[in-house]
């Protein structure tokens, strides 16, 4: 089975003093030994040392692409099946619990690890103000802004898992404050929400349209932030009430990035910008709003050996951790713009891979594709037989995944050499457009503006405008689904199942098989397709917000734990 490995070391070289500055234990935040006056001079005391300490802040920024652990794996849109890994153990096994939070990948839900980072990032303003006389104005506004978005990027990690949370706005030292001091009780949702905003509105503020060095934040990347959190709030997970003013302000905010005019669909020459975006050639591309950023030598990634197919060219290559479900497959539309179970569709589920929409082909590696110059047959004998009982590294699905992986590398290179540095992103032009459209939709109906954000993403890969005249709820079926095909792979669904309340409820996505596909007979004879279970997840409501961690609760008394738990 696949072994648990450690990630790689940071892309930002990071002396001694700055990790004594933020020192603190990962999992005993509160516990922070005080270095003195001396250390936070010797930081602060030139503008080259203090941004060292921003940068490491930004390396704090998950490490997604060097963990072997998709958080898709978490939904129904992938299963892995190493059957000790947190997706199937915890998450789709119903036994979340407050001794066993998942982390996400590369600790992105970690309670400590957190709020170890916003720590740093009140270190920072701090003494950062204690000495801005000596720093460049220009340079000091900037950063500001930087740190203001980063940490509130760190309070949205949590805010999106547990809801409402202790809000810290100065470094805390067990050293110099007693108790009342050190131990906050949890806020409200409404005031989390709402201190996210302000540190993104002061980000936005202080921060250029567009970021002025590759991997910094932006006004764009803080407004899409704002946005995404809005939207959060506003979804039924959040917003029982239905506060439509909620879905008001997600679109405004949505609408104010996309009037910036500076981000758009990536397009290249082949018609294949949709997954060639995600190409370490096409870094940096008008489409990235936000990203961690990789480089060489020594700080790329391994995204292909984790994740990658297994067998190629008769050699075990990869981990294959990446294994789309028949669930997610059958969500693909036509290239005709239908739905498969549309009897118009001209769909054959004896041919099911056949006119399938180009998101498809350049998402899923399926049976008789080509991945590296090789036939992969996921079939009954062939080389990438589907593995229904996990036993072995190969997909169990039927399937791997294609989208985010660079075809050009070799998963064992990639295991042991980490060659990679495509970047990891976590905002995008059309997640943006898509967040908008479901925005406003929610708040107004399917008015013309829903429709031409819907399509400019259709439309990147040739299928059909959506009809007009539908209803609201017709197109939000519609936006759900983009979501899911747009944005598979690149850690979303988890978010999206949970605040559209959807992974009990409804079609209850965490409480219904996951489903492979089995195949018999050889290339160019009579072949027979078998959709089969091959996991019934389990899951309760009151999982969507994850519990707080039982060591947290034992260490502040003030805190509440999350209902269920």
């Amino acid at each position: 089975m696949k072994p648990r490995i450690i990630k790689n070391a940071p892309y930002f070289i990071i002396g001694c003093l700055l990790l004594a500055i933020g020192a603190c234990t990962k999992d005993n935040f509160l516990n922070v030994t005080n270095k003195g006056a001396l250390t936070n001079l010797s930081t602060f005391s030139s503008q080259d040392n203090a941004d060292l300490f921003v940068n490491d802040i930004y390396n704090n920024i998950p490490d997604v692409n060097n963990v072997d652990e998709n958080l898709d794996q978490y939904t129904d849109n992938s299963f892995c099946g190493a059957n000790y890994q947190t997706g199937e153990a915890t998450v789709r096994n119903n036994a979340i619990n407050p001794n066993n939070v998942p982390t996400g990948p590369n600790n992105m839900f970690t309670w400590g690890t957190n709020y170890n980072v916003i720590r740093k990032c009140n270190v920072f303003f701090q003494q950062a103000a204690l000495n801005k006389s000596i720093y460049d104005p220009t340079w000091y506004a900037q950063r500001v802004g930087e740190v203001h978005f980063l940490r509130a990027l760190f309070y949205t990690f949590l805010y999106t898992n547990y809801g409402g949370v202790p809000l810290i706005s100065v470094p805390l030292d067990n050293q110099t404050m007693d108790s009342a001091q050190l131990f906050y009780p949890r806020a409200t949702a409404d005031q989390t929400v709402a201190y996210i905003e302000a540190d993104c509105d002061t980000a936005a503020m202080d921060l250029p349209p567009a970021a002025t060095q590759s991997g910094r934040a932006s006004q764009g990347a803080a407004l899409t932030l704002k946005g995404w959190v809005q939207l959060f709030y506003a979804s039924p997970l959040a917003n029982p009430s239905k506060d439509l003013t909620r879905w008001a302000a997600a679109a405004a905010t949505n609408l104010q990035v996309m009037n910036l005019g500076i981000y758009s669909l990536f397009q290249d020459a082949t018609g294949t910008g949709f997954r060639d975006q995600f190409l370490q050639q096409n870094n940096w591309n008008p489409e990235q709003i936000f990203a961690r950023g990789y480089s060489l030598p020594g700080k790329g990634h391994k995204r292909e050996g984790y994740l990658g197919p297994t067998i190629v060219n008769g050699t075990e290559q990869a981990w294959g951790n990446l294994s789309p479900t028949q669930n997610l497959v059958d969500d693909y539309e036509m290239d005709n713009g239908m739905a498969i179970t549309d009897p118009g569709s001209g769909y054959d589920p004896q041919h099911p891979y056949v006119g399938r929409e180009p998101r498809f082909y350049q998402s899923i590696v399926y049976d008789s594709s080509i991945w590296q110059n090789y036939l992969m047959l996921m079939r009954i004998g062939g080389n990438n037989q589907s593995d229904i009982a996990a036993t072995s590294d190969i997909s169990n699905t039927g399937y791997y995944g294609k989208k985010t992986l660079d075809s050009s590398i070799n998963g064992q290179n990639s295991l042991g050499n980490g060659p990679n540095t495509s970047n990891y992103t976590l905002f995008r032009y059309a997640e943006v457009l898509l967040s908008y459209a479901e925005a406003q939709n929610e708040a107004v109906g399917p008015d013309p503006t829903v429709q031409n954000a819907v399509n400019l993403v259709r439309a990147r890969v040739f299928l059909p405008a959506v009809p007009t005249g539908i209803s609201q709820d017709s197109m939000r079926n519609i936006i759900r689904r983009e979501r899911r095909i747009e944005l598979a792979f690149e850690d979303k669904r988890w978010f999206d199942i949970r605040r559209w309340d959807i992974t009990v409820n409804g079609p209850g996505v965490l409480v219904h098989p996951d489903y492979a596909m089995v195949i018999t007979g050889t290339p160019g004879a009579p072949t027979l397709y078998q959709v089969t279970p091959i996991l019934t997840n389990r899951f309760s409501e009151y999982m969507n917000w994850l519990p707080i961690p039982q060591s947290v609760l034992d260490q502040n008394q003030q805190l509440v734990q999350n209902p269920g738990y």
